[in-house]
């Protein structure tokens, strides 16, 4: 993942260079036809949006990816720790015989409620004298 990333920031360098570089031509080529200030202006429209892109968060995320951090401190401590939380609890789940304690129980709920449905399905004796 972490081989991945430096990929990834790389190439976003590179596609924002080139980006850059086809905007520069763009702009050299309209300040041939309309004049100098085309080009001025459109110069410190490009540095504006560079600065703004790479100070900011997007700019800081390739930063990061580029030197191989991946999360900080408090982000991967965190990660860590739910991490042997779900271990110790897929462990302690397929280990400790609570599944099968589980279905115990609830066979001997359907032995003890097939046993009820006998024993109401059994005629009363009281009930067979009246209905004679």
């Amino acid at each position: 993942m972490n081989r991945f990333s430096r990929l990834a920031a790389m190439a976003m360098v590179l596609f924002l260079a080139g980006g850059s570089m086809l905007f520069m031509a763009y702009l050299i080529d309209e300040a041939a036809r309309k004049g100098f200030e085309f080009l001025v202006v459109g110069l410190f429209g490009l540095v504006g949006m560079g600065f703004l892109l790479f100070q900011g968060p997007v700019g800081k995320a390739i930063a990061s990816m580029l030197e191989g951090h991946s999360l900080d401190g408090a982000t991967a401590n965190r990660l860590a720790e739910l991490e042997s939380r779900l271990a110790e609890v897929e462990h302690r789940g397929l280990t400790s015989g609570e599944v099968e304690q589980a279905y115990a129980r609830i066979a001997e709920v359907e032995e003890r409620m097939e046993f009820a449905e006998r024993m109401l399905a059994q005629p009363r004796v009281g009930e067979a004298r009246h209905g004679a």
